[in-house]
C-alpha cells in the first residue's frame, strides 16, 4: 500500500501526519482551542477566533491527507507536494518565529518546536528523495 520505498521518510511523514491529526482535533473543538489560547497567553477567544481556530484544524487535516496521499504514491509522483510543503511550512515555521520574539509573555514553546520540526521533517524528506528546490 505504501509506495514511497524509503522508510525513514515513511516514518517522517507519520509523525507529521500524527501532529497534523492532533492539531486538527484540537482546534476543531471550542473547549480545546480556548484551552490551547489561554495556555499559549492569548485571552479568552471570541467567536471570530473560534471559527478562525476552526478553519486552522481544517487545514491540518488536509494537510494529514496530503502526507497519507504522498505516502501511496511513488517518490517520483510526490514531490511537488513535497517542494509545496517545504515551503509553506517554512513560511509557517517564520513566522511562530516571528510571532515568538514580538510575544509580551510565552508561556509554552511547544507551538513553535512543532512548526520548526515540520520544517525540518519535510526538508529530510526531500533530501531523501533527492528532491531539489
Amino acid at each position: 500500500m505504501i509506495k514511497l520505498e524509503d522508510r525513514p521518510s515513511v516514518i517522517i511523514l507519520s509523525i507529521i501526519t500524527f501532529i497534523a491529526i492532533f492539531y486538527a482535533f484540537m482546534f476543531l473543538g471550542d473547549n480545546t482551542a480556548s484551552a490551547f489560547m489561554e495556555r499559549t497567553g492569548g485571552s479568552t477567544p471570541n467567536e471570530g477566533t473560534m471559527f478562525f481556530m476552526g478553519t486552522v484544524g481544517f487545514i491540518y487535516i488536509g494537510i494529514a491527507i496530503g502526507n497519507v496521499m504522498a505516502m501511496m504514491a511513488p517518490a517520483s509522483q510526490s514531490m511537488v507536494f513535497f517542494r509545496a510543503m517545504a515551503l509553506v511550512s517554512f513560511i509557517a515555521a517564520l513566522r511562530a518565529i516571528g510571532n515568538t520574539i514580538i510575544a509580551d509573555e510565552i508561556l509554552t514553546y511547544a507551538p513553535l518546536i512543532a512548526t520548526i520540526l515540520v520544517y525540518i521533517g519535510y526538508a529530510v524528506v526531500m533530501s531523501r528523495c533527492k528532491a531539489r528546490i
